[in-house]
């Protein structure tokens, strides 16, 4: 069974497409386990630094400061306070960013399906021509 040139190129962009669906998926299923969960997704720098006061603190307070800054520490209170709040917005921050991905990888799966049938039936009638 001798395959034509059209065909083997279709065969081979559909070949291809699957690899970057499977791709794509796998990169979306970790960004639905982000949006479900963005503690879990987020990174292990900015997680450490909101686990205690004393390791949120010394991170200068979730802001980039000199290592010669000398801030006057505010009650045990307020600074866990600050540090609640600041990790709030860092997983806000983190289930929008994931969301964002999420949709970047649908748009790519989408794009991918299309090529994929595209060359699907390309390759279907150079064989049944062939």
């Amino acid at each position: 069974m001798k395959k034509s040139l059209l065909e083997l190129y279709a065969l081979a962009v559909c070949f291809f497409t699957v690899a970057c669906f499977a791709i794509a998926l796998g990169i979306g299923l970790y960004a639905v386990i982000g949006v479900a969960d963005p503690a879990i997704t987020l990174n292990s720098y900015t997680y450490s630094q909101h686990q205690t006061n004393d390791a949120y603190w010394q991170g200068c307070a979730g802001r980039y400061c000199a290592p010669d800054d000398k801030k006057v520490r505010p009650p045990e209170a307020e600074v866990t306070k600050q540090r609640e709040a600041s990790f709030a917005r860092e997983l806000s921050n983190e289930r929008r960013n994931e969301v964002q991905t999420l949709i970047k990888c649908f748009i790519v799966i989408f794009v991918d399906l299309f090529i994929f049938l595209f060359h699907w039936v390309l390759a279907r009638r150079a064989r049944n021509a062939a």
